[in-house]
């Protein structure tokens, strides 16, 4: 595995909603995947729609869409539901019904929905769950409809991307359009602090050279501690590897021959963890770093701390700046940005087994990611009520509404296809230009497009996972000393079958790969 450290990106909120949902599902990418159809309808296949279009749209039909909400439901749902209805009453006979559901009753509700055949036509797929939806036969194949119904998707999502949604050889669930890749591995600082101590930041070029920085830090900035460690930990967004998934064997540099290896066996991770141990002991990080759930952000934001770590990707710092209420500094610490199965699924979203006419669901979600005018009701709501144009591409707030107070708010990385959109006066006036960039220049992980299926060790993954709640969090904030606590971990994931999950997923892999030549 390389010298250089990285950070693998996952944004705060991804980080959130993915532990929310780890524990509802075995990670099955379908490999075992089951037969049934828990609506009874069995010819939900969506592989060879047998309807023409003008069959497809001759009697009207509502969409349900099942839609996580983070908060508060937006008061003025309803309104947007009805303005984009008249979208889609003209362009393919459908109106369209959002069903709110809060994100801690996600799991449980879909889960509901689809075994009691509730109605239910297109819904918001997380990737961690989604190979387990596949598998538990709760979204159906969608390459037939894609085909027929599917242009101004096909148009938008590159190929390999779109190919990167594949389980056993078929597309269930089309990715959210967005940045795909792993980001710039960066330190975010406060600019104003940066300023003060006139501190160079083109001398970082990786971790040993914020020993200086963060001791500057510390010797002048009493209350101030210089590097924040909370919610997440910087191991979040480090390693240079794809993770396959769960960091129980990993792809060192992306490619590696394709040779699966155990990374906390590696002397990078015991590199990382000593840096952190150091940093840790000189006071350089906060000492409630183990059990903290505030994140660097906050902490910034807060004026407790001076820097954290994150993944930027296209537009990242200035979202993050302005989230923070101050300008930070970005620096990267490695230059290379990667694309992997994790990044490019992180969000999809898919056709439910319970559909009555997939046909027209698919019409509807091609058109979430090709007409305008419908995806910036869905992304913003309603002009003049929620927003107001400053230019032919820019929006704000209308006066006297505010982020706290608008009728009308979704979380953007949910919308299929933000970039045919407006944007906020806050982002990069050529944010999607970048993205698209940044895709198609990014190097593709060896393994896009794999999906590991932990379900023949399943029991293995449950007893690895226990010995990582025990051990990671106050190892790699650099709470424990690896000198003590990292023999153990080893030993422990040893006797609880790291080694059989990773010879489990290099065949899958194996296997994978042959079928892809």
């Amino acid at each position: 595995m390389r010298k250089n450290l990285r950070f693998v990106v996952l944004t705060l909120a991804a980080v959130m909603l993915m532990g929310l949902i780890s524990a509802c599902s075995s990670s099955n990418n379908g490999e075992n995947a089951a037969t049934n159809t828990p609506s009874g309808n069995s010819s939900n296949t969506g592989q060879e729609p047998s309807v023409s279009p003008d069959e497809a749209t001759k009697d009207p039909f509502e969409i349900a869409l099942a839609l996580p909400i983070i908060g508060a439901t937006p008061a003025d749902i309803a309104l947007v539901q009805e303005e984009m209805s008249k979208i889609t009453k003209a362009k393919i006979n459908a109106t369209v019904k959002i069903l709110p559901i809060s994100i801690g009753a996600w799991t449980q509700q879909m889960n509901l929905m689809s075994s009691s055949g509730e109605k239910l036509d297109l819904l918001f797929q997380f990737g961690q769950g989604y190979s387990a939806s596949m598998a538990t036969g709760k979204i159906i194949p969608l390459d037939g409809l894609l085909d027929q119904y599917g242009a101004g998707i096909k148009q938008a999502i590159a190929p390999e991307y779109l190919a990167s949604a594949k389980l056993k050889g078929e597309t269930y669930g089309v990715p959210v359009y967005k940045d795909y890749t792993t980001g710039t591995n960066s330190i975010l600082m406060d600019k104003a602090l940066v300023d003060k101590h006139k501190i160079d930041v083109a001398s970082i070029k990786g971790l040993d050279d914020l020993d200086q920085v963060f001791k500057t830090i510390k010797e002048n900035e009493p209350g101030i501690v210089p590097f924040a460690v909370g919610l997440s930990v910087p191991s979040d967004k480090y390693g240079d590897y794809d993770k396959l998934g769960d960091r129980f064997g990993v792809l060192p540099g992306f490619d590696n021959g394709l040779k699966v290896e155990n990374v906390f066996e590696s002397k990078e991770y015991e590199d990382y963890l000593n840096k952190m141990h150091s940093w840790f002991k000189a006071g350089y990080i906060n000492k409630d770093a183990a059990t903290s759930q505030v994140s660097g952000m906050e902490m910034v934001k807060a004026g407790k701390a001076f820097a954290y770590f994150d993944g930027l990707k296209v537009g990242g710092a200035e979202v993050q700046s302005a989230a923070a209420g101050k300008e930070l500094i970005a620096v990267p610490i490695s230059s290379n940005t990667y694309a992997t199965t994790s990044d490019a699924t992180a969000g999809l979203w898919a056709i439910s087994n319970n559909s009555k006419n997939p046909e027209r669901t698919m019409m509807f979600l091609d058109l979430m990611y090709s007409d305008k005018d419908l995806s910036n009701l869905f992304l913003w709501g309603i002009e003049g009520k929620h927003y107001v144009k400053v230019s032919d591409t820019t929006i704000d707030y209308p006066e006297g509404v505010e982020a706290t107070t608008v009728g009308y708010s979704l979380q953007t990385w949910m919308v299929p296809n933000q970039s045919i959109g407006y944007i906020r006066t806050t982002d990069l006036p050529n944010v999607w230009e970048l993205t698209a960039e940044a895709n198609q220049k990014a190097i593709k992980s060896k393994a896009l497009g794999f999906a590991f299926n932990s379900e023949p060790v399943k029991n293995e993954i449950t007893a690895l996972n226990n010995v990582i709640e025990q051990y990671r969090k106050a190892l790699e904030s650099g709470t424990f000393d690896p000198a003590d606590k990292l023999p153990e971990l080893r030993e422990k994931l040893k006797s609880s079958g790291i080694d059989k999950v990773i010879a489990e997923k290099q065949k899958q892999l194996d296997e994978w790969a042959a079928s892809n030549k």
